[in-house]
């Protein structure tokens, strides 16, 4: 039996309301999202933005001991682990929301942790689940 034209367009509308209040939700949240790492010496802590970009930087008393080239690499490598900490917060709003097998979480996932990936050294798993 053919559906109904209006019974179409009546289920099309409610599956793109559907689709725009999913997607009005994970842009909250994403804009909401911002990601903190803690140097492995106490030095730095590193807060980025949900575009990865610094948000707040915090220097201890201990960061005032490093030589400049130091103080500078320690800021990086942990900006670097905020980032891929953001990469995992994101995946799981997206997986959350969409589903783990959805297309959606998985290019949103996908392209976050292809632009901000783990870092080598950086094999601690707890440390990074701070």
């Amino acid at each position: 039996m053919p559906l109904d034209p209006e019974d179409f367009l009546v289920d099309w509308e409610r599956k793109v309301e559907q689709q725009t209040a999913m997607t009005t939700e994970l842009s909250r949240r994403m804009q909401d999202t911002r990601a903190t790492a803690e140097s492995r010496g106490g030095e730095a802590v590193v807060t980025v933005d949900q575009s990865g970009g610094l948000a707040a930087l915090e220097l201890t008393d201990r960061a005032m001991r490093l030589s400049p080239e130091e103080l500078s690499r320690t800021i990086l490598e942990t900006s670097r682990r905020a980032q891929a900490r953001l990469a995992e917060q994101m995946t799981e709003i997206v997986t959350g929301l969409y589903g783990a097998g959805s297309d959606t979480a998985a290019f949103i996932g996908g392209a976050y942790a292809e632009q901000f990936p783990t870092p080598p050294e950086d094999d601690d798993t707890e440390e990074r689940r701070r």
